[in-house]
């Protein structure tokens, strides 16, 4: 279900020009003054606009998913894990509070936006955790900015705190480009606390588990709710290598969410996993796939026959054909005629039938195993279940037919061994 702006409310994208924005006051309001860079900081060039080759190192971008939280504000990777995730900092805290993170395609640089003072000013990092406080941006308005993305094509999107204004972002320049109306997120009820970019579109979500498609070009928006828990705030949003989406859920979890047919009316969600994370405030996460791609397979082996009310074990093997994958999620709808299944590996969990596991890092050649345990159900007669493994990597997969894997059991009913013994036994006429 999906509650649009189509309609009376649709319009078509307004990107105003700096002039427009001048003349309702802004620029001249933000171009006044700019944050002092404070001690520890990378000075910023002498000239007003951001370098195209910036000073320094680019962030990794083989997998890394970064996440900055805390007061005073503090930059990490985001190591996932058998079932957890662990932050690991990237360079000093900073004296100022920041938001909005992104990776930049083109330079390969995080930027990000600061908050609390006269100004929001443009910040850089570096893979090293160094930041550039490049000063104010031209033609941004003074306001709260914890929602930010880049596009493929190198523009940052930032969104502001309760007003339904997103503003694109020239890096290069550090000036507004443009504006996107969207009022239905200026209503707090619906506030979006982070975006990422997919397929064209902004999506984020809100606190009640709606799942946010935002509309470049027409300036819309759709919500498609349930699809997360809600009560709480999802601080941080990044794209996956293989375009799934993950949520950082302020209270310490990290949701990833399959997203099927994205650009249409009707998109299919999907939660393949969770995994536990530090609990954190002023969160806020982005990534970098640019670089990575591994090809991960997956194989299934069960019993060709069981008898009913005896125990069924599964075997399934994850491994990586080629490349270096930088985690990965797996799931496996266990059959109804599977009673009780349990499994005791590492970042794996059964809810409600369904498996669902979750791996770090796996070098080429190498695989993990998952076990799965249950009894089998009463059978009248013979019956045959399927079970099928599905594995989605963290990074892009140039191989999509060896990512699931299909073993067929057969359930006899209990007392067939005894009728043939029966039969065997009987006396001749």
């Amino acid at each position: 279900m999906s509650r649009g702006t189509t309609g009376p409310h649709t319009r078509k994208r307004r990107l105003r020009a700096l002039t427009a924005l001048g003349a309702m006051g802004l620029v001249a309001g933000l171009a006044s003054g700019t944050m002092a860079s404070p001690a520890g900081a990378v000075p910023a060039p002498a000239v007003a606009a951001v370098q195209q080759h910036p000073d320094g190192d680019p962030v990794e971008c083989d997998g890394k998913v970064y996440a900055s939280f805390g007061d005073p504000d503090q930059l990490y990777t985001a190591d996932r894990g058998p079932g957890t995730v662990q932050f690991t900092p990237l360079g000093a805290p900073t004296p100022f509070l920041y938001n909005a993170i992104g990776v930049n395609p083109h330079d390969r640089f995080l930027y990000g936006v600061t908050f609390g003072t006269t100004t929001n000013n443009l910040v850089r990092f570096d893979r090293n955790g160094d930041f550039t406080d490049l000063g104010a941006i031209e033609g941004l308005p003074p306001a709260l900015y914890i929602s930010g993305t880049f596009d493929d094509d190198g523009n940052y999107y930032v969104l502001a705190d309760n007003t339904g204004e997103i503003y694109r972002i020239d890096v290069t320049t550090r000036s507004v480009s443009g504006v996107i109306d969207v009022p239905e997120l200026a209503d707090p009820a619906l506030d979006v606390f982070d975006i990422a970019f997919r397929d064209g579109f902004l999506w984020g979500s809100t606190d009640a588990g709606a799942i946010t498609r935002v509309d470049i070009d027409n300036e819309s928006v759709d919500f498609f709710p349930g699809v997360l828990p809600g009560g709480e705030d999802f601080g941080g949003v990044f794209t996956y290598g293989n375009g799934d989406l993950g949520f950082f859920r302020n209270s310490g979890q990290l949701i990833r969410v399959r997203v099927e047919n994205a650009t249409g009316s009707n998109p299919r969600f999907t939660v393949l996993s969770t995994q536990t994370t530090t609990p954190a405030t002023n969160l806020d996460a982005t990534s970098c796939f640019l670089d990575s791609s591994a090809d991960l397979s997956v194989r299934k082996h069960s019993p060709k026959s069981v008898e009913a009310g005896s125990e069924v074990s599964y075997r399934i093997t994850v491994r990586n054909e080629k490349g270096d994958s930088s985690g990965w999620s797996l799931i496996d709808d266990i059959p109804a005629k599977i009673l009780s299944p349990t499994t005791s590996t590492e970042g794996c969990e059964i809810t409600d039938g369904l498996l669902s596991c979750t791996g770090g890092p796996l070098a080429e050649g190498d695989h993990v195993e998952v076990t799965v345990t249950g009894t089998a159900a009463n059978a009248s007669k013979p019956t045959t279940v399927k079970n099928t493994a599905t594995v989605f990597g963290d990074d892009a997969d140039p191989r999509k037919d060896n990512n699931k894997d299909t073993t067929s059991t057969k359930i006899k009913p209990a007392d067939d061994n005894d009728k043939a013994d029966g039969k065997k036994q009987a006396p001749h006429a």
